[in-house]
């Protein structure tokens, strides 16, 4: 591996542990995100318990942050299989923030933003789909299931390459991973 290449995989961990959350709930209100709501360190919980303005906002930056991560390591002429290491890395910063203590999000935003930049046009279909899904039947976790399985059909049948549809594949669970141990540590912490 070239210095550039650990560069890149180190700068993308760094970029997506910078706790958009954490930061903006702190300076706007005084609060630590980590004791709200659900105690995640992500926009979904910033919206719902700070409120629209600076939820969205966590969003915007955080999406941001995986698809910045893609266009660098295209610009810098890395090949697929370090700019799919990279979008894991940011993502993994995201969720396991080293300025935390390795706490953050569950990598939903950072996760969008990575796919955003890969394969654009299914990622806006399989996005109008959860939007879809969410105003039909306010259910978040079903919403997001439908619209990841969505973006996996679409890069099936539209001839991605194997390499990023198992990229997909195997991303996608660090987000369920990450709630579930989100829920583990708020029942271990309840009793």
């Amino acid at each position: 591996m070239t210095g550039q290449t650990l560069m890149l995989l180190l700068g993308a961990y760094l970029l997506g542990s910078i706790p958009t959350a954490y930061l903006v709930v702190r300076f706007t209100t005084g609060e630590d995100i980590r004791y709200l709501g659900d105690g995640n360190v992500g926009a979904k919980n910033t919206y719902e318990s700070v409120g629209k303005l600076a939820g969205f906002s966590i969003a915007a930056v955080d999406i941001g942050k995986g698809f910045l991560t893609v266009v660098v390591a295209r610009y810098l002429s890395m090949s697929l299989g370090v700019t799919l290491l990279a979008g894991a890395c940011v993502v993994l910063g995201h969720d396991f923030s080293v300025f935390l203590g390795f706490q953050g999000g569950q990598g939903m935003a950072a996760t969008v933003g990575v796919f955003s930049a890969l394969f654009p046009q299914i990622t806006l279909i399989a996005f109008a789909v959860f939007l879809l899904v969410l105003a039909v039947t306010r259910n978040w976790d079903l919403s997001c299931g439908i619209g990841f399985f969505i973006l996996v059909a679409g890069l099936w049948f539209s001839g991605q390459s194997i390499k990023k549809i198992l990229f997909t594949m195997l991303l996608l669970p660090l987000i369920g991973i990450r709630k579930l141990l989100q829920t583990w540590q708020a029942r271990r912490l309840a009793v």
